[in-house]
């Protein structure tokens, strides 16, 4: 009997043994057929089910029920016992009035099988048909009374019925019908989640102007929702035969999947970060609906060692305070478990609210967090260079002001674009035939003409330039950066020294081949001299004394010790008394390191890289800092991976907070200007 059915002691003495019996014993063990033949049928003597293991209890109940209740032979002759001075026995005829009744031989008792099956299960009632036992042949009512009225014997009852039945109960009905239940729900919120993020990838609004059953156009979301049930026989068939009230497609719960979609990629963006230190590059600007919104861009090294700069979250502003600027970016970062104390870096364009040094969102970040260093945006800088030479040069500024005169003349018309562009495909069309320009993807399309402007995502004046592209790049570092600045210093000034012979060539060359009259450079009062050094020199200088002006960031002392980061030339630039300068410009992330511990690892680091040939052609700190990560080498010099990280994480450009800005006017348009800020 114990082989098959353990029953679990209630002596303290052995109730460890079989406990650690049981938990010793494999989950495939445990039995789960019973033998009838082993089962006590006394009721008197039989064990409780609460004392069999829980895994083959309810296979024990069912043996019970298909055994029935327990009776003696027919032959058996009921004692008789004493009360008062009246004689009384078990009466045969019960087992006919009642068919739930046992009855003990042994105990001359009477139970209930439901109730001695279920009542550990049960929450009604007490033990006396159980365990007790009943024997008052006198007062045959109260058994009656224990079908009828216990509520406990009622619940067993239907339990016992549900045990044997399990498809016929209304609990299982129940169960089936949630069941299918769920499974169109679920394909619902599938299909609207789909739908969901399509047009999220897409950046394409919602909702539509008529979403009525009969309009042509329900909007992006619901003409999607159509588009699915075409392909999808299984969809169709679900939201068809759904309620109106339950299609999943109200705007509420389009606004709540998007809510979703947003939470689960800014946790993966956070857990990306995993409490590393990180970058904020921020910008503000009004929407269509004169809302002033502040969108926030984070910039870290993920745990591959590449650079990421991510969208967290855009967040609405009644004024464009420094202070409120501040108080909306700790409570977004702090939505988000993130902190101030983390942030190494600030990238910010040229508004004096944001990289004010006196009352600027930079300077109220600075003085809790120190080591949150600011970097004026490079691409912006370019721009201004550029935008100020051409406004502070006479000639210059005077040819950009007919260029735009000629652009609104033709602009505004539809038929001159239209000659202009055709005059554009014959042009093109003849030197392609010469073999003088190359063709592909990409190259020499047909386009419209273009304002030039003062903001540097729309003037034409530098958006082809190679420099204002690199810069943009959301991975660029800002050793690269500058090396990029200083070749445009050094080209320029190349320009001014040797290269009018071939600028005044190729101006020749148009000439001829446009039949355009050439000036006499030759004359007595000098074209020469006034297009040599009052044109071509004159913006060359202003162009680097501009550029020299602004971009004055790679003298600083923390730029030059990033410098000594540089993979190129076998770390030829390697200082260690610049990084020890580098690890005291940030405290908090070298707290406890002494000193000698850092020198120490920085001499390991470059005798160790430099006879590495994996470490022998890299193009900036990003490659560096994705190496070290491959090579496993960033756990041997943490220090130095350290340092590598902190220069990272400086920016660069806030390109990435602009393209936020061009996005969100996708979807937010004119005609979706009352959307909420989600």
């Amino acid at each position: 009997m114990k082989k098959f059915f353990p029953v679990f002691s209630r002596d303290k003495s052995t109730s460890s043994v079989n406990l650690e019996a049981s938990e010793t014993q494999h989950p495939s063990e445990s039995i789960k057929v019973v033998d009838y033949e082993l089962l006590e049928t006394d009721p008197g003597i039989r064990p409780p089910i609460s004392s069999y293991h829980p895994d083959i209890q309810n296979e024990v109940r069912k043996a019970y029920l298909k055994i029935g209740r327990h009776q003696p032979p027919h032959n058996f002759v009921y004692p008789w016992s004493l009360k008062g001075n009246q004689r009384r026995r078990f009466c045969k005829n019960w087992f006919d009035l009642y068919d739930w009744i046992d009855y003990s031989e042994s105990k001359d008792l009477a139970f209930c099988l439901p109730c001695f099956l279920f009542k550990n299960v049960s929450k009604y009632g007490g033990d006396h048909f159980v365990t007790e036992g009943f024997s008052d042949w006198k007062n045959s009512q109260r058994l009656a009374n224990h079908a009828t009225s216990s509520n406990s014997h009622v619940d067993c009852v239907h339990m016992s019925y549900a045990l044997m039945n399990p498809n016929q109960s209304i609990k299982a009905a129940f169960v089936n019908q949630a069941k299918q239940m769920n499974s169109e729900y679920r394909v619902r919120v599938n299909t609207s989640l789909i739908a969901t993020k399509f047009l999220l990838r897409c950046g394409m609004p919602f909702r539509g102007s008529d979403e009525s059953f009969n309009s042509l156009f329900k909007g992006s979301f619901l003409e999607l929702v159509d588009t699915l049930k075409e392909i999808n026989l299984e969809i169709a068939n679900v939201i068809d035969c759904t309620p109106g009230n339950n299609f999943m497609t109200a705007p509420t719960i389009q606004k709540d999947l998007v809510v979703a979609c947003a939470c689960e990629i800014t946790q993966q963006i956070v857990c990306d970060i995993a409490d590393d230190v990180f970058c904020v590059l921020i910008d503000e600007s009004g929407d269509v609906a004169g809302k002033e919104q502040m969108v926030v861009v984070i910039r870290y090294v993920n745990s591959e060692g590449f650079v990421k700069e991510r969208f967290l979250g855009i967040v609405s502003v009644k004024e464009t305070s420094a202070k409120s600027l501040k108080e909306a970016l700790e409570k977004l970062l702090s939505i988000n478990g993130l902190s101030l104390s983390s942030i190494r870096g600030q990238g910010y364009d040229g508004a004096s609210n944001i990289r004010g040094k006196f009352g600027g969102l930079r300077t109220l970040i600075q003085n809790e967090n120190p080591s949150a260093y600011y970097v004026h945006c490079f691409a912006h800088q370019l721009q201004l260079a550029l935008v100020a030479c051409a406004k502070t040069h006479k000639d210059v500024s005077g040819f950009f002001g007919k260029v735009n005169m000629l652009v609104n003349f033709i602009r505004s018309s539809n038929k001159r674009q239209e000659l202009l562009r055709d005059k554009q495909v014959s042009q093109f069309a003849k030197l392609i035939e010469e073999g003088q320009i190359e063709t592909g993807s990409g190259l020499n399309q047909k386009s419209s003409i273009a304002r030039a402007g003062d903001t540097r995502w729309k003037s034409e004046k530098i958006r082809h330039l190679k420099i204002c592209i690199a810069l943009q790049k959301c991975d660029q570092d800002l050793l690269n950066a500058l090396s990029l600045v200083k070749a445009t210093k050094e080209e320029l000034q190349e320009m001014r020294n040797n290269g009018w012979e071939k600028l005044i060539s190729k101006f020749m060359e148009i000439c001829n081949k446009h039949d355009i009259d050439m000036p006499d450079l030759d004359a007595p009062v000098s074209n020469l001299h006034h297009y040599k050094h009052d044109c071509l020199f004159s913006v060359l200088d202003l162009q680097l004394h501009e550029l020299n002006a602004r971009f004055d960031e790679e003298n600083t002392e923390r730029l030059q010790c990033v410098s000594c980061l540089s993979p190129s030339s076998s770390f030829e630039d390697f200082d260690v008394k610049k990084l020890l300068r580098m690890v005291e410009l940030y405290p908090n992330d070298f707290v406890d390191v002494p000193e000698v511990v850092v020198r120490h690892q920085l001499q390991n680091y470059v005798k160790n890289v430099r006879c590495d040939p994996k470490f022998a052609k890299l193009n900036g700190l990003s490659d560096l800092c994705a190496k070290l990560v491959e090579t496993k080498k960033c756990n041997t010099f943490d220090i130095v991976y350290r340092l590598l990280k902190l220069a990272l994480v400086l920016p660069v450009a806030t390109a990435s907070v602009e393209r936020v800005f061009l996005t969100i006017k996708f979807v937010k348009s004119q005609l979706c200007n009352k959307m909420g800020d989600q």
